[in-house]
C-alpha cells in the first residue's frame, strides 16, 4: 500500500510458507522370475553368475529411474543388475513423492490364506529387494511395499502409502523319482530295451526329464501324454541294446522352479547263450 508520499507505504512483502505434506505414490510392482537375485551394478563382480534382464514395473512420467532428496539436487539412481542365482526371489518398484521427500521402504509379505503380514526388510533406500526363499516353505505368497517419508518430515506430518503385489509361489523341494525300471531287450522294440519311470512333484509341473547310460550324455525323455504340464508325469521309452554286463542307469526330473530329483538303478544284459 502507497500514498504517493515518499517513505511511506510497503513497497514489497515476502511471506514464508510450508507446503502440504502429499503421501508418496508406489507406481508398480514387479515380480521377477523364480531364481534372480537382483544386487547393485557396484557389489557385482566378474565370477558372478549370467546377467539376467529384470522386468521392471511402470514409472509414469519417469524416464529412467531418480531419486531426489529434499533440499538436494536430483541424483541418478542405477537400475539394478539381475543374475541368474536359485532359491532367490526378487522385488522392483517404481515410487516417487510429488513433495521431492527422501523415501525409505519396507518390504512385507504373507501366505495365500493368512491374514497377518511379516516384516521381511525394513529401512531400503534401494527400489528393490531380493532374498532367499529357502527360509520359507513351498506354497503361494503376496508382498506388501510400504514407502514413508518420515525422514524429510516431523513425525507428526510425515505420510505412508502401501501397496500389494501379485501372488506368487515359493517351491524348493525336487521331484521324486519313482518306479524306475528297466527290462531286457525286446524284438517287439526293435532289440531295445525298455525303461519307465514315475516323475513327482509336491507342488509344481514338472518340466523336463532326462536319462543317462552309463555315465555318458543326458538325453531327453518325453512323457507319455507328449507335454510336461502336470505334477506327476509317466515315461516308457526304449534305448538301443546293451553289450552283456552290468550297466547304470540314471534319469532326472525338473520342475518349473529348476528344482532337480534323480534316481538310478543297475541293471545286467546277460551274454547270449552259446
Amino acid at each position: 500500500i502507497h500514498d504517493s508520499r515518499p517513505g511511506d507505504g510497503i513497497d514489497w512483502v515476502n511471506l514464508a510458507y510450508l507446503p502440504r505434506n502429499v503421501a508418496p505414490v508406489i507406481d508398480g510392482i514387479g515380480l521377477q522370475e523364480p531364481g534372480i537375485r537382483a544386487q547393485s551394478p557396484l557389489v557385482i563382480s566378474s565370477n558372478q553368475p549370467a546377467v539376467v534382464t529384470l522386468k521392471m514395473p511402470p514409472a509414469p512420467n519417469i524416464s529412467g529411474v531418480v531419486i531426489t532428496q529434499s533440499g538436494a539436487p536430483s541424483k541418478f539412481e542405477q537400475p539394478p543388475q539381475g543374475t541368474a542365482q536359485k532359491g532367490y526371489q526378487t522385488v522392483v518398484w517404481t515410487a516417487h513423492d510429488e513433495n521431492e521427500d527422501e523415501l525409505r521402504y519396507a518390504v512385507y509379505f504373507r501366505g495365500e490364506n493368512e491374514r497377518e503380514w511379516k516384516l521381511l526388510k525394513d529401512n531400503l533406500e534401494q527400489k528393490f529387494y531380493s532374498w532367499d526363499t529357502t527360509t520359507m516353505p513351498d506354497g503361494a505368497y503376496y508382498l506388501k511395499i510400504a514407502a514413508s517419508d518420515a525422514l524429510s518430515n516431523p513425525p507428526a506430518l510425515a505420510l505412508k502409502t502401501e501397496r500389494e503385489s501379485e501372488r506368487f509361489e515359493v517351491d524348493n523341494t525336487p521331484p521324486v523319482i519313482e518306479d524306475l525300471r528297466v527290462g531286457p531287450a525286446s524284438a517287439k522294440m526293435s532289440a531295445s530295451h525298455p525303461a519307465s519311470f514315475i516323475a513327482r512333484d509336491a507342488f509344481s509341473a514338472i518340466e523336463r526329464a532326462q536319462y543317462s547310460l552309463d555315465g555318458g550324455e543326458w538325453i531327453l525323455v518325453a512323457p507319455n501324454t507328449g507335454i510336461s504340464d502336470a505334477p506327476v508325469e509317466h515315461y516308457n521309452f526304449g534305448f538301443p541294446a546293451l553289450a552283456p554286463g552290468e550297466h547304470t542307469i540314471a534319469v532326472r526330473a525338473y520342475d518349473h522352479f529348476e528344482n532337480v530329483g534323480s534316481a538310478k538303478t543297475t541293471f545286467t544284459v546277460p551274454a547270449p547263450k552259446p
